[in-house]
């Protein structure tokens, strides 16, 4: 059976080794295999890499059960920056709590680090091992298991790879302790120093960790030292009753990554596991101690990640050991002091953490938490994505046309931006602008860097600069954005009730729908949020989504009845450009009839200027377009120079500026359409002759043109094409 062998080379990470083995591995490459939490989830971070907004590769992995993270940049970016903190401080000496309104990807962006760990621990860079402790039948190893110094033979150097037929027993670690741990303090240190020697600040990190100055677990101290007590101190002795064993993280098998859920329990227990008949047959030296075995989840986490899932919502005695844990890496079971190494994490939403604050105790927890926000998305572009995998799985029997998504994504994003105020900014420039956008300008501008045609070139360049700025305007604040509005578990909702009664989606439907959903105030809190302006105004909000998707139609509808020609756009900027240019330079223009040189033709210059509609100085306007073909061609080296990607915004006005002219053109049509449409739905043939054969076949191109160029159903097109008429035309 094929798939037997192929599963014995993908699970290379089973294997099991002797101490010195491991030791021999170890040397060769002590970067991989000393680490500890706050350095592993900091490479494996590394280990998958950033896009290219900044956001990290591991979130966007699509596991089962895990669809990729959307967004979230600044979240992602903090959580790395607290785990370079952490192997600053050499241990994670704070409490990571991720803070959002409900539905806003916590609980999700801890399972992808998770899930992504998991698949980081089953590589070559991302192995991690611990041991167990081997004691071999006594007819296999003469003597009192192998313990009596007299009758012990150096032939059998170690007892790792003995079949289970010839173990007695095995004592597992399960606090996942590092095989670095078994050798001595002073030992490891100086192994340590020797092996970092030409990586000082990598050393630097290791000095400050367990690592380097802590000791064994409880109970393997304890075997350790019965051991080394039995063999009169040889340590080869002892290290052969070792096990090194590599070992994965795993959240479905709670191995290194667990998480709490908010009930009532310790999260950390022990038993006693000296009485247990299946160990009865111990060295009588390991007979005599007191040995325990610790469980819970505090104990599975070690050496990876421990999430609780709303932190705040369990009584505050339930964790306050974490107080303890934080402070000093240590945490008291019944008098067993265990030294942890975990990844802390948490969820909760903001009701719970007001009520936190208001707790006597939340100052001397605050000092041991870093709260990191997870907002909703402010993004169009970025929730599309998060409806990716349910409108798949929809598509079998419904079909979502262009911007139908988006439509109810816009939506969402207005739901959760507050209006810009002109005193929050530094530069009065940018805060008068941004204090004047409206909803829809401000998502389309975080969105898709979409700017405002009424600003001019100069505003226009201020508020590209400050994007970042503007994100952060309120990032201090209580009432932050993305703190309020719909959540996307209910647009995914929404989704759904909209497949259940349309076979085809357009915007159109979409809102149809948000129109009736905006009067259920009773059930949501953001319809109940005070007009600002046209903020916080789900009916303005419906009515600019419209207006935008309209404008986009009728100009797909306008391309599709060949009423614009792409290229005349290239060709007409790039003419004017060229007067530009030479009038700026004080140069004469080749005349391509006379062959003379001339100057620039200000005829040209002036006729463009008007038809974009031009309502800033025209020198100042000139100046800037110049200005920014230059610094294109410094970004773009060696790239083609298309003037229609570079002047998107003039091509947009061009566009509109020729509306007029091609109305007639989509009025005469839309008679025709009409009658397309009955000619469709007449299954008696009635209206066969009421459309011409040159009229239905236009009719026919356009639609197949909007099929072919623009993803839209037949049946999609048609109904769009008709709302157009009927709202414009």
């Amino acid at each position: 059976m094929k798939w037997i062998e192929e599963s014995k080379n993908r699970e290379e990470w089973t294997k099991i080794f002797s101490f010195e083995e491991f030791m021999e591995s170890m040397e060769k490459n002590p970067r991989t295999f000393v680490r500890p939490t706050n350095i592993y989830f900091r490479d494996m971070f590394n280990y998958f890499g950033k896009n290219e907004d900044g956001s990290y590769k591991l979130f966007q992995k699509d596991y089962p059960g895990s669809i990729p993270i959307m967004g979230q940049v600044k979240t992602q970016n903090v959580i790395y920056e607290n785990l370079l903190n952490f192997c600053e401080e050499g241990f994670n000496n704070k409490f990571l709590l991720l803070v959002g309104p409900n539905g806003s990807a916590k609980t999700s962006i801890i399972k992808k680090i998770m899930l992504a760990s998991e698949e980081y621990s089953k590589t070559d860079e991302g192995s991690l091992y611990s041991f167990s402790w081997i004691f071999p039948i006594e007819s296999h190893i003469k003597g009192s298991l192998g313990l009596s110094k007299n009758t012990t033979t150096k032939q059998l150097e170690t007892f790792a790879n003995l079949d289970d037929s010839e173990i007695n027993a095995i004592i597992n670690s399960e606090l996942k302790d590092h095989p670095l741990l078994l050798i001595p303090r002073d030992t490891r240190q100086k192994m340590m120093r020797e092996w970092f020697e030409d990586e000082p600040k990598t050393l630097g990190l290791l000095e400050k960790s367990y690592l380097y100055n802590g000791e064994l677990s409880s109970k393997n101290k304890m075997i350790y030292d019965a051991l080394l007590k039995s063999y009169k101190g040889d340590i080869f002795d002892v290290l052969r009753h070792v096990r090194v064993e590599r070992f994965v993280i795993s959240k479905n098998q709670s191995n290194a990554a667990v998480t709490v859920e908010p009930q009532l329990h310790v999260d950390a227990r022990m038993q006693q596991i000296t009485m247990d008949k299946r160990l009865a047959s111990l060295p009588p030296s390991l007979q005599s101690l007191n040995l325990f075995q610790l469980t819970g989840e505090a104990v599975y986490a070690n050496r990876g990640i421990l999430e609780f899932s709303d932190l705040l919502k369990r009584p505050m005695d339930t964790f306050k050991y974490l107080l303890m844990t934080m402070e000093t890496k240590n945490v008291n079971i019944q008098g067993i002091l265990m030294e942890l190494d975990i990844l802390f994490m948490g969820t909760s939403n903001e009701i719970h953490l007001a009520a936190f604050k208001q707790h006597p105790d939340f100052n001397s927890f605050r000092g041991r938490m870093n709260i990191v926000k997870v907002p909703y998305l402010l993004s169009a572009k970025d929730e599309m994505h998060i409806y990716d995998e349910q409108v798949e799985n929809l598509s079998d029997r419904v079909t979502f046309e262009p911007y139908s998504v988006e439509a109810v994504s816009l939506f969402s994003v207005m739901t959760r931006v507050r209006p810009g105020q002109e005193k929050n900014y530094k530069d009065k420039k940018l805060g008068k602008i941004v204090s004047h956008l409206s909803p829809m300008e401000k998502v389309l501008f975080i969105s898709y860097d979409e700017l405002p045609e009424r600003l001019n070139t100069e505003e226009k360049q201020i508020l590209t600069s400050s994007k970042d700025v503007i994100l952060a305007e309120y990032d201090n604040e209580d009432l932050y954005e993305g703190r309020f509005g719909i959540s996307p578990r209910e647009i995914k909702q929404i989704i759904y009730e909209l497949s259940q009664t349309n076979e085809n989606i357009t915007f159109v439907e979409v809102l149809e729908y948000l129109n009736k959903f905006i009067q259920r105030k009773n059930e949501f809190e953001f319809l109940n949020i005070s007009p600002q302006g046209n903020y916080h105004n789900p009916h303005y909000f419906i009515k600019s989504i419209k207006d935008y998707m309209c404008d986009r139609f009728d100009s797909e509808l306008r391309v599709s009845l060949g009423l614009i020609d792409d290229r005349s756009y290239e060709d007409y900027i790039a003419r004017y450009i060229h007067h530009v240019s030479a009038l700026l330079k004080g140069e004469k223009i080749k005349n391509t009839i006379t062959g003379k040189f001339e100057p620039s033709d200000m005829f040209i210059i002036t006729e463009f200027e008007s038809n974009i509609n031009l309502k800033e100085e025209p020198e100042k306007f000139r100046s800037h377009t110049i200005s920014k073909l230059g610094a294109y061609a410094l970004d773009n080296p060696g790239s083609s120079l298309i003037y229609t990607d570079v002047f998107p915004g003039v091509v947009k006005r061009l566009k509109e500026s020729f509306r007029e002219e091609q109305k007639k053109k989509i009025t005469d049509i839309s008679r025709s359409i009409m009658f397309y449409i009955s000619e469709m739905n007449d299954e008696d043939n009635k209206t066969k002759d009421q459309l011409k054969k040159n009229e239905r076949e236009e009719i026919e191109k356009v639609l197949s043109t909007l099929q072919e160029r623009f993803n839209y159903s037949k049946v999609g097109a048609l109904n769009l094409f008709r709302y157009l008429i009927k709202e414009r035309y």
